[in-house]
Formats: C-alpha cells, structure tokens, sequence
C-alpha cells in the first residue's frame, strides 16, 4: 500500500500555527485545497487504486498530525476528493453486479447450514469493501477469509501473522493501529494474486470485483490454506476450512467455512 507520493508530504512544509480550537480556513487555504485537490484528480484519474493508496496515506498523516488544523483542512480536502469519487465507481459497480450476485447465491442457498453465534464480520466492512474494490477483488472473498482465519475481532494474533494469517509476514501481536490493519488487507489481497499469477497455467482462479465462479473460489481456497497440485487439481489439505456449514457432510460444524461465510456475506450485501 506505501507508495513514494512526494507532494503528500510536500504540504507538510507549509508554515502553519498550532492550534487546540476548531480551525476556519481563510479565502487562501480555500484555494490551495482546490489546487491539491484538482491535482489529485489529475493524477489518480481511472486508477482506483491509486486514488485509495492516496487516501490511506492522507489518512495516516491525519492521525500524525491532528493537532495542526490548517493541516487538517488540507488533508481533509484532499482525502475527499479521493473517496467521493471512489465510492461513486464503487456503487455503480454494486448495481451493475446485483443481478450476477443473486443469480450465483440462488443456486447454493439450499445448501447452506445455520449455524448459532457466528460473528456478522460487519466491523470495518466499509475499509474492506474499498480496498477490495480499488483492487478488483471480490469483497465477500476478501472478509470470509478475515473471518475463517482469526475471526473478525480487531487485534493482532499472539502468532504475528495478522488478521489474514499471512506466515511470511510479522505484525506483531494485540493492539491493531488502521494503518497496520489496511496494510494487512492489501497484502492479503497481494498474496491471493501472487498465487494465482504462480498457478495460472494449471488452475482455474478468476475473482473479480464483480465476477467469480465456484471453481475459482474453491481453487482459491486451497491454495491459500494449502494444498497439493496435481495435474489441474488441488488437493486440499484441509476440506472443512472451505465447507464448514455446507450440505449435509459439514452441518456439524460450529463455525462456516470459507465458501458458506462467502456466501452470506453476499446476502448482506444484496440486501443493503
């Protein structure tokens, strides 16, 4: 997600005064905003991910720097012109993919277990959505696999592996900044990638923002989770982390897996 934006931090050299009360902007720090913020348009215009990158760093120097309220002003308009525009692509995506998405999930429902007490994995789904969204990957993927690996609480696991359990990577262990807990999104979106992109001439994984199928999806989750290629088959090594809570061979269990998690999360989001 870190990126060498060098204008960012370019604005940190303007003279400013501190201040503990509410800032109001003069006429010149209306028009500067306006300036950084037409050249922010400029240079992430058609790049989704580019316009999240910014904003996540914009977020960041906020947090750094929340005592200085001409600052403050400036990122804030700044984050604005990132995020508006991102969600408006975001929800005309949505729209544009609610007809695939009900017809996917009307032929698994009937398949589906309850189970009792299973977290909604609502928290943060904004910061989830958007990220997934800025990196063309399915959002429903991206928090069933937050949940399968170390649930949806907002910590860091005592292994050092993060939210995503990625082993190759050492967050640390308890507290979870925003800044940590975006970066492990991205990186777990990266991996997921960097795994298809290894496998792309054996195995069958095409996951979009919009579009999946259920041979991508289970390809997906073993690789991820592990499991042994042969030929242009995964064998997995562990089937219940993609079943639990599907049909009749997993209805025992106490927490869905990655495929029946996934698919309740696109009920959630066909219904809001």
């Amino acid at each position: 997600m870190k990126k060498n934006f060098s204008f960012l931090f370019a604005i940190l050299a303007i003279s400013l005064w501190w201040s503990a009360f509410a800032y109001t902007p003069t006429t010149a720090d209306t028009h500067q905003a306006q300036l950084l913020q037409a050249q922010l348009i400029q240079i992430t215009s058609g790049n989704n991910q580019d316009k999240w990158n910014y904003y996540a760093q914009i977020q960041e120097l906020q947090d750094k720097f929340y005592y200085d309220g001409k600052l403050n002003y400036l990122l804030q308009a700044m984050g604005d012109a990132l995020i508006t525009p991102l969600n408006a692509d975001k929800a005309k995506a949505k729209q544009a993919a609610l007809p695939f998405k009900q017809a996917f999930l009307s032929g698994y429902l009937t398949w589906l277990k309850d189970i009792s007490g299973t977290e909604n994995c609502t928290g943060r789904y904004n910061t989830l959505d958007s990220i997934s969204f800025a990196n063309n990957f399915p959002t429903a993927l991206t928090v069933a696999t937050r949940y399968r690996e170390v649930g949806c609480t907002y910590y860091l696991p005592a292994n050092g592996y993060g939210p995503f359990q990625i082993v190759s990577k050492n967050y640390g262990s308890g507290l979870i900044t925003r800044n940590i807990f975006q970066q492990s999104v991205q990186d777990f979106i990266d991996f997921s990638k960097a795994k298809r992109a290894q496998y792309n001439s054996k195995l069958w994984i095409s996951l979009t923002y919009t579009w999946w199928d259920r041979t991508g999806l289970v390809n997906h989750a073993w690789l991820y989770n592990g499991g042994v290629i042969s030929g242009n088959v995964v064998i997995p090594n562990n089937p219940r982390y993609l079943y639990d809570g599907y049909g009749d061979a997993y209805s025992g269990a106490t927490r869905y897996g990655l495929l029946p998690k996934f698919l309740k999360l696109l009920q959630r989001e066909i219904s809001n």
